[in-house]
């Protein structure tokens, strides 16, 4: 992972005045847990002007990539080339206006004319014609029009939201002046909505911990035993996050998977973490304190010595409530998050370490608002109060709504160990709960279940959400799910969405 981070200064007003954009440089080894943290030293630089929504005049050039796309609450995940141009030759598609006409120059006039629209109305009209989850009305749209809303689907294996995507390998690359090409051939010339300079891939996740049967695992088959699956895709992310809810500690004892009353990690396990590419460690959670503040004192060391940022909670209550501020491609991004919930030994005060409280959630909410004004994509997490069911609490989807009326781009539930559903709320994406990224939890289907959410950011927006279902199938190894058993999740959750 590339992303720069940024230091950040409160004002008196807000509490939150970001700084230029430095690199950190880290001290080669942790201070002793009663240390303040080391000094950063710092060489600023003038922060990028943001960049607005793509226009056809600012991006235009030789090709625009497409994507195939569907309301996001779609169950299919993919498409053949040649199915996709049948359905075009039915008239089976929902466009707009712009690129019909441009695909009748690419792939000649269809048998039966199809249904156009304006683009600004595209997306609630596919909405509005689907007729259930298993039956999506496809459209095809340019790739830096997408929007949460909508999800993209493969085509021929191959999506321009993937992390790995090669242009050279797909199909729907279609030229602006379609009669200087060769008409329907694969294009290799260049591309004018699509740079991956522009593009930041997110991963979020669910709550963690490294203890009880899930240490026992990695004792018996090894540290990335759990990862095995989940690691890669983390891997890949230019920002990969882990909400870690127990603390590192030299003294945790072996492990037990029937001993509750561990509630560490033990120092080795920490090799999981930087194995899976961990860029950004979410301390919101309610066990950081379970093992003593000494502990969580020498997790941040351990943190600060290995690279990982972190928010949400901190080495005091100031540490706490300080955003993480990044820049990767471009994209500024603000990662802020809270616990509602304690317990109240597990908040940071002005003197010991631990989650940020929410309080009433007025701070975070200005935050988030002096945070947008200043141009960041605001990605705000909420450790809630734990309840093990696909629905929302009315409470919870309150607080929730609420984040993002202030300006979130993404609100992530990092409490869930059952998923939870979606909702858009003022552009915003909403995932109330994701499930377990690393626990013991077999007891039922829903605390088995997890999704790792993909963001795809591009020039300075969420274009797109990507959804990675597993399982977790030995009381600690989470593998991707099969077809049938992410059909089930996938139903489960949008029946508990609040969608339009």
């Amino acid at each position: 992972m590339t992303a720069t981070a940024v230091p950040f200064t409160p004002s008196p007003q807000l509490h939150i005045t970001p700084s230029p954009t430095p690199t950190f440089t880290f001290h080669s080894s942790p201070p002793p847990p009663d240390t303040p943290p080391p000094t950063p030293i710092i060489t600023p630089s003038p922060p990028p002007t943001p960049s607005p929504l793509p226009t056809v005049a600012a991006v235009a050039a030789e090709a625009w990539v497409y994507a195939v796309a569907a309301p996001f609450a779609t169950i299919p995940d993919e498409i053949t080339l040649t199915d996709l141009q049948a359905m075009w030759q039915a008239g089976e598609l929902l466009l707009d206006e712009e690129t019909a006409v441009r695909l009748r120059t690419w792939w000649g006039e269809p048998d039966q004319p199809g249904v156009t629209v304006p683009a600004a109305e595209l997306v609630d009209a596919l909405w509005a014609a689907q007729p259930s989850y298993t039956e999506p009305v496809l459209t095809i749209i340019p790739f830096h029009q997408l929007e949460p809303r909508l999800k993209v689907l493969c085509v021929d294996g191959v999506a321009p939201i993937d992390m790995d995507f090669d242009p050279a390998v797909y199909p729907l690359i279609i030229p602006l002046e379609p009669e200087t090409a060769d008409t329907g051939t694969q294009w290799s010339g260049e591309i004018g909505n699509w740079d991956d300079g522009r593009v930041t891939h997110i991963v979020m996740t669910g709550p963690a911990g490294m203890r009880r049967a899930v240490a026992d695992r990695m004792d018996k088959y090894g540290i990335q035993y759990p990862g095995e699956e989940t690691g890669p895709i983390l891997q890949m992310a230019d920002i990969a996050h882990m909400s870690n809810e127990n603390a590192f500690a030299f003294d945790c004892p072996p492990a037990d998977p029937y001993d509750s009353d561990n509630v560490c990690n033990r120092d080795e396990y920490f090799e999981l973490m930087t194995w899976m590419g961990i860029d950004i460690a979410e301390m919101t959670g309610n066990h950081l304190n379970d093992w003593g503040t000494g502990a969580l004192q020498y997790t941040f060391d351990l943190y600060e010595a290995n690279g990982i940022q972190w928010f949400g909670g901190g080495r005091n209550l100031e540490d706490a409530a300080r955003p993480l501020l990044m820049e990767h491609n471009g994209n500024k991004i603000a990662f802020v998050g809270c616990n509602p919930v304690g317990p109240e030994y597990g908040w940071a005060t002005e003197t010991r370490p631990g989650a940020l409280p929410c309080g009433d959630y007025s701070d975070m909410q200005a935050q988030i608002r002096q945070l947008t004004d200043d141009g960041y994509l605001v990605f705000a997490t909420l450790q809630y109060l734990e309840d093990y069911q696909y629905a929302v609490l009315v409470e919870q989807r309150r607080a929730f709504n609420d984040l993002a009326r202030a300006g979130a781009a993404a609100v992530s539930g990092s409490h869930a160990h059952f998923p939870q559903g979606f909702a858009f709320v003022d552009g915003a994406f909403i995932h109330y709960g994701l499930g377990n990224l690393l626990a013991d939890q077999m007891w039922s289907l829903g605390s088995r279940q997890t999704f790792l959410d993909i963001y795809t950011v591009y020039d300075g927006r969420i274009l797109n959400v990507a959804l990675w279902t597993g399982l977790n199938e030995d009381y600690a190894r989470i593998r991707q799910m099969t077809a049938a058993e992410r059909a089930e999740l996938l139903m489960a959750v949008f029946a508990a969405s609040f969608f339009p």
